[in-house]
């Protein structure tokens, strides 16, 4: 007890003993993958199915990053999915964004993946936050909540899940929260009317809503402390102003803009408490037995902390059988041919359609830190 509430990353495109080990003896809720750990399209299926059969009783489900552009975890065996920027430029751009939904979701259902974390629904801003740049449908709640909503009913009909992001809204955050804090300084009002419409609009459908590490002065009473450690904005606001009875996920609790106030352990244990149902830690797997140890300690000892876990291991079971009933609506593809010919299908169409444009970002213009060394999470963007 007290795993079930973890989600974490795999070092590699194939299990270590370690691993192996975790995911046998103490089964977390969910497995978030990265391009790291994908090779070729049968090494893909052959680590899903291995981690899947080696849990005692529920095997975890599996989350990705799979948006498009720049956070694009399938790029190297099934390269083009465009941005979500890249919707708003041309025609269709509804019906567009529907079926790069169901072609995402068709590629996730044949390597066995429950879960995309996506679609971001964050408003662009004049100047998008760092580390958003072209992962936002728009700049209007109307246009966000139409686009990322055609896009989750597109996967949706595949049988893959989504989760809406980043709760309440980052995209006029002040910093990429990769590397530090970063601050949305808006009153409340002004939240609810713009950059919560989409999530109030979108979430119970979704099913899922991912906590962001903004923080938000006007809102909560300690200003600079991130949503995904507030009790105010992560069950007060997000349960109360839009009646969310979904699953809430941390964003990944080892970026710095929470990773840098406090030990995995005293995090993970701020994060339950604050309202996160599942809590993302996707880097560093040999700190996970001692997490594991940690929360299950917490668990047996602690009432308020058994009473948090038992509600969000109920939240956790919920999500799983409607991944469950959104399989159980559709059909698995046969091949992975048949998804390779539908993403050329839609590229075909989708590039008549808009305006030249560079599709691909050169490596060395992708995301990285001058001022931090590397710590195992360039795998972020």
């Amino acid at each position: 007890m007290g795993t079930e509430v973890l989600g974490i990353g795999l070092t590699g495109k194939h299990l270590t003993n370690l691993e192996r080990r975790i995911l046998s003896e103490n089964t977390p809720y969910a497995i978030v993958l990265f391009g790291r750990n994908i090779g070729t399209a049968d090494e893909f299926v052959e680590l899903v199915k291995e981690v899947k059969s080696l849990a005692k009783a529920k095997p975890p489900v599996f989350m990705i990053d799979q948006e498009g552009g720049r956070v694009d975890r399938l790029r190297h065996i099934l390269p083009g999915f465009p941005s979500a920027e890249a919707f708003g430029e041309g025609e269709d751009a509804e019906q567009l964004a529907e079926w790069h939904g169901r072609v995402i979701g068709m590629a996730l259902r044949y390597f066995d993946v429950e879960i995309d974390l996506a679609p971001v629904v964050d408003i662009r801003a004049e100047v998008p936050t760092k580390g958003l740049e072209r992962r936002m449908f728009g700049g209007d709640p109307e246009t966000v909540t139409t686009l990322a909503g055609a896009f989750m009913r597109g996967m949706h009909a595949t049988g893959t899940a989504t989760c809406l992001k980043h709760w309440p809204g980052i995209g006029r955050g002040s910093a990429d929260p990769h590397y530090g804090l970063t601050v949305i300084d808006v009153p409340i009002d002004d939240l609810l009317k713009h950059d919560i419409v989409p999530f109030d609009r979108l979430g119970n459908e979704a099913g899922a809503i991912m906590i962001g590490h903004g923080s938000y002065p006007q809102i909560d009473e300690e200003p600079e402390r991130p949503t995904t450690l507030s009790w105010r904005m992560t069950t007060d606001l997000l349960r109360n102003a839009i009646d969310f009875r979904g699953l809430a996920v941390s964003d990944d609790m080892e970026m710095h803009a929470v990773s840098d106030l406090g030990s995995y352990e005293t995090i993970s244990e701020q994060a339950l408490m604050a309202g996160n149902d599942v809590i993302l830690f996707c880097s560093h797997i040999e700190r996970v037995p001692d997490l594991q140890r940690f929360l299950r300690r917490r668990v047996n000892e602690d009432a308020n902390v058994r009473a948090r876990f038992e509600e969000a291991r109920a939240r956790c079971e919920i999500y799983r059988a409607h991944c469950e009933r959104l399989r159980a609506a559709s059909r698995r593809p046969e091949s992975f041919g048949q998804v390779v010919d539908e993403l050329s299908r839609f590229l075909e169409v989708f590039e008549r359609t808009r305006p030249h444009r560079e599709v691909v970002v050169p490596e060395i213009d992708r995301r990285h830190n001058p001022r931090k060394p590397r710590t195992g999470r360039e795998e972020w963007t």
